[in-house]
Parts: structure tokens; C-alpha cells; sequence
């Protein structure tokens, strides 16, 4: 069986694909495979934003006969070929289709993904993506998945009149939207900014808060606003393309990107909802995201995967 190593930036802030890439690793071990985490700039930070047990690599050597390398769509550099040199094997993780083209030479990105063994993708729009840059290479494609923590991301007993949202994604948007809506809600609610929060706080936030905005941008399958919705929000905003895999009334409503004034009408149309008493989910309307992202269904891609990878 080989040893899958997922190549990872060297970084201790908020970024999902890095979450993912360590849940992923460690899931791998928790299903009899062997997998480790090798950060690519050497020694990370001690990430302290959310909690994993990943095998941190420290080793920078390869053994061809042992190991499978895999690289993130957005960190390909000059590692695919010091890997085709070592007659490694590597894998690339495309987590966001439409930065398969970032931080490589043109006439080395078709070369890159022709030499993969497979190319691993969170999302039906990563697929798309894919199949578009490179329609040579659609056998070598392996489907995965995440899981929500559903004992982590749930609603509290009790929730507030709180509006949330992340600054830190489409600032001039967010910023835009967030002006308007201080002179529209009524003063019984507020708007909460998430900055700077540890994953616990990030729960606690999501688990009382009513309404979650999305400004995803361009993203292969945004976890937040599916984080926000098992927390009983109802999310509104922007899809970032690869969220139209699960981006269905009445849990989310989609606005067309830069369009502020519809976004803004949305949100106080839901507002007013909530005012009349209305309740607007239930767990009717969370049940297939239960059970699509569910651990189960992550688990049974990932033995897929690493059958794949090891025959």
C-alpha cells in the first residue's frame, strides 16, 4: 500500500483547502491506509485554528517504490518535475478549478497534468474545470468529497438576531453590502463581521447567528456557507461556481455576483421573515446536505481513492 503524501502550504490561517488537506490525511490513516503531511516550505506554524491529528512529515526525501505525492492545484511550482525526475508518482488535488493555471508556465501546465497519475476533485465544478484545461486526461480522475462536522456546525437552542459574514472574501463587496444594510436593519439586529476567530468561536458565532452572506469568489466548493447552513442559517450570496453542486431554495438563495442592491433586497426580505415569526428551515431541508456531506459519503470516496492509488 502506498504512502500518500499531501503536499501543503506552509500556512497558519483561516484557508480551507489547508483544513481539508489535513482532515483528509488523517481520515486516510483512520481507514487502515498510510498517509502523511508534508509541509512544502519546510516547518509550518503551529496551526491553531482548527484541530487535527495529521502525520506531519518532516522527511523531505521520496521513496518511488513507497510513496504517492500529492500536490494542491495551487502549489504544482517546480515540485512536478523534481518528482517526474524521482520517478515519483504524484497526484494533483484540484480543490479550485480555476487556479489549475496558478504559479506554472504555460507550456508546463499541460505537461504537469498529462504526467499525474491522477487528478483528485473536491467538486463537480472542479471536474468541469478540469475536463476544460486538460480533455486528455478525464480517465485519471478521482472524485472526493468533505465532510461537516454535524456535532461541531449546529444551530443553539436559542438563536439571535444576527447577521454574519467573512470581510476577509470580496472585501470591496462585502463592504458595500455591509454599509447598506446599517442603514436598513432594524435595531433589534446585527451584523457580525467574522475576523480572527478560532474555529470554536467561528461555531459559536454560526450556531446563534440567523442569516449567513456569502461572497464566494470563483471556488471549487465553498465549505462555509455549508458550514453556516447545518448551523441553521439560511445563506444568501454568492455561489463562487462550484457551490451550484448544492446551492438550492430554501437553505440558499443565489445572487448573481456584484449585483448588491438584489443582494441587499434579500437579505431584508428575509429579515422581515424572521421578524413575522416565520421559521424559515427545518430539518427537512437540511437532510440530503446531511447525508451528501456526511462522513460516511467521505469515507467511501476516499477507500476509492486510495484503492486507485495503490493497485
Amino acid at each position: 500500500m502506498k504512502n500518500i503524501i499531501y503536499f501543503c502550504p506552509s500556512l497558519n490561517t483561516p484557508i480551507g483547502g489547508v483544513k481539508i488537506i489535513h482532515r483528509h490525511s488523517e481520515l486516510i490513516n483512520k481507514l487502515g491506509g498510510n498517509s502523511e503531511v508534508f509541509y512544502a516550505y519546510g516547518a509550518a506554524e503551529q496551526i491553531t485554528w482548527f484541530q487535527h491529528n495529521a502525520t506531519i512529515r518532516t522527511q523531505g526525501t521520496f521513496n518511488r517504490d513507497r510513496d504517492f505525492v500529492i500536490l494542491p492545484e495551487s502549489l504544482i511550482l517546480n515540485f512536478w518535475r523534481q518528482l517526474k525526475e524521482l520517478n515519483v508518482e504524484y497526484g494533483i488535488f484540484v480543490q479550485n478549478g480555476y487556479l489549475v493555471a496558478k504559479g506554472i508556465a504555460e507550456e508546463e501546465l499541460y505537461e504537469c497534468y498529462e504526467a499525474a497519475k491522477y487528478i483528485i476533485c473536491i467538486s463537480e465544478d472542479s471536474i468541469r474545470c478540469v475536463n476544460a484545461f486538460f480533455p486528455r486526461t478525464e480517465s485519471k480522475i478521482i472524485r472526493v468529497i468533505y465532510s461537516i462536522d454535524q456535532s461541531l456546525f449546529k444551530a443553539a437552542p436559542v438563536k439571535s438576531n444576527t447577521i454574519c459574514y467573512m470581510p476577509r472574501k470580496m472585501k470591496d463587496h462585502s463592504e458595500l453590502l455591509a454599509k447598506m444594510l446599517l442603514k436598513k436593519l432594524p435595531s433589534n439586529w446585527a451584523l457580525v463581521p467574522i475576523v480572527g476567530m478560532s474555529e470554536a468561536e467561528l461555531v459559536k458565532t454560526l450556531a446563534t447567528s440567523k442569516i449567513f452572506l456569502a461572497f464566494s469568489d470563483f471556488e471549487g466548493l465553498p465549505a462555509p456557507p455549508l458550514e453556516a447552513a447545518f448551523a441553521g442559517n439560511v445563506v444568501i450570496g454568492y455561489t463562487g461556481q462550484g457551490g451550484r453542486e448544492y446551492w438550492n431554495r430554501p437553505v440558499f438563495e443565489a445572487v448573481e455576483a456584484g449585483d448588491i442592491v438584489s443582494f441587499l433586497e434579500r437579505v431584508m426580505s428575509k429579515v422581515q421573515e424572521f421578524e413575522k415569526g416565520n421559521s424559515v428551515l427545518s430539518e427537512v431541508h437540511l437532510a440530503l446536505y446531511r447525508e451528501y456531506f456526511s462522513p460516511q459519503m467521505e469515507a467511501r470516496l476516499m477507500q476509492e481513492m486510495i484503492a486507485r492509488i495503490s493497485s
